[in-house]
């Protein structure tokens, strides 16, 4: 009666549980299985997995606390005669310090699970996964960082009299006057 050996006395299944893929709300309601994709059929448009890589998880961190670093840098900025260029945030600013630093990391903190979820989503019909966004971001960011490192340094630098108030004005607006 059962096809596979050793299965003598086992009720047969009730489907095949490979005929529905996995949806994305599925790591909420069942225990975590699959990892990566086994099959080709199991790549699709939206091709979703319920467990994840740990080095996403740790470059999700670095971006959460980049995220926060940002933003006191930002700040510290602010309080040093320098302007927000990002108009959400700039408004953000407006309604205070803890305002900016709940917004900025709230607004990271939601969409990076939506990117983890769709992390073997291909973007633009190319090889290039929704994964592959990470990285790409954390430099970004430590590029942004070194930068606002900078501009520390000219506004203490001006500060202390070592240097011309105005290279520090025209470096942090892009030059303009």
């Amino acid at each position: 009666m059962n096809e596979h050996p050793g299965d003598e006395g086992k009720a047969p299944r009730a489907g095949d549980r490979r005929r529905r893929p996995t949806r994305p709300w599925d790591a909420l309601t069942r225990p975590a299985r699959r990892r990566q994709h086994r099959r080709a059929g199991d790549l699709g448009p939206f091709s979703f997995v319920d467990r994840y890589d740990e080095s996403l998880g740790v470059l999700i961190l670095m971006l959460l606390v980049l995220t926060l670093t940002d933003g006191i840098l930002t700040m510290i900025l602010i309080d040093l005669c320098c302007e927000e260029a990002n108009p959400v945030m700039a408004l953000l600013i407006e309604r205070g310090p803890m305002t900016f630093i709940l917004g900025k990391y709230l607004m990271t903190a939601v969409c990076l699970p939506v990117l983890l979820v769709f992390q073997h989503h291909r973007m633009f019909r190319t090889r290039f996964r929704v994964r592959h966004l990470f990285p790409a971001f954390v430099a970004l960011y430590l590029l942004l960082l070194g930068y606002q490192i900078h501009l520390l340094r000219l506004a203490s630098e001006a500060i202390h009299g070592r240097s011309d108030p105005s290279a520090m004005a025209a470096t942090a607006t892009g030059g303009r006057p």
